[in-house]
């Protein structure tokens, strides 16, 4: 297991998804006082029944919890956040053969993108998602409300050098497709039924050069002018559907 990390889940259907997925992570189910109703009696006998305490906390305590996020009057304190090893998410994607897909994220910045792209990672079918140590953003608690469960779905590595990492992929086997913003050609140009890994590059600069050199091919999204470019994660949403498509329908 590689390094774990505190963590807080909040969001009625992320902690309902916690309760069910990962009951053994949980610590600590917090509602907000004086907050009542079925939705809040639901969880609070499912985390009773997983074994969580359960416990009223003042509303502040859960806007400090959240760091931001709206927590709809819950917190579900984790042990902690286990983060994979890189060598398990290649050994998932190598054990799917062509159907391979990891996400890796180059410098995220914002928690909601990281959410986002790893909800859509999910409904994807990957088998995992890289980012960084350094200069991106962690699974804080706004992250994880935003992928809306997918935390728990596919598993997440942290590395040192996610160059070094992307060459890792490549050796299992894994074509680099990267999101490129302009100049590229559109996703569907490229047979993309093959192990894939999708390289999603941060809000700001994109995918990094050392990273853009390991790519075997790259595509961007035709946009209309005047339009710069796309939100990260709405990006990497609609290149995993289009690997989608061309998987369910073999081909373009």
């Amino acid at each position: 297991m590689a390094e774990q990390e505190q963590s807080v889940i909040v969001g009625r259907h992320a902690v309902a998804q916690a309760l069910a997925e990962q009951p053994e992570m949980a610590g600590e189910l917090l509602l907000a006082a004086g907050d009542q109703g079925p939705a809040l009696n639901r969880l609070a006998d499912a985390a009773r029944a997983a074994g969580v305490k359960v416990r009223r906390a003042p509303r502040q305590r859960l806007n400090e919890l959240a760091g931001g996020a709206a927590h709809q009057g819950v917190a579900l304190m984790m042990a902690a956040f286990p983060y994979a090893e890189l060598e398990d998410i290649i050994s998932a994607a190598q054990a799917a053969g062509d159907r391979a897909l990891v996400v890796v994220a180059d410098h995220i910045q914002d928690p909601h993108n990281l959410g986002a792209i790893l909800r859509s990672a999910a409904a994807a079918g990957a088998q995992g998602l890289v980012m960084p140590k350094d200069r991106a953003c962690p699974l804080t608690p706004a992250a994880i409300k935003a992928a809306a469960g997918a935390a728990s779905l596919v598993p997440v590595a942290r590395v040192t050098n996610l160059s070094s990492a992307a060459q890792e992929l490549k050796d299992a086997g894994m074509w680099l497709l990267a999101a490129a913003t302009r100049q590229a050609p559109a996703p569907w140009e490229h047979d993309l039924v093959r192990p894939l890994a999708l390289v999603v590059g941060g809000e700001h600069k994109g995918v990094g050069s050392r990273l853009m050199s390991l790519c075997d091919m790259s595509a961007s999204l035709p946009l209309a002018d005047g339009v710069e470019s796309l939100n990260a994660s709405v990006a990497a949403g609609a290149l995993l559907f289009e690997i989608v498509r061309q998987r369910q329908s073999g081909r373009a």
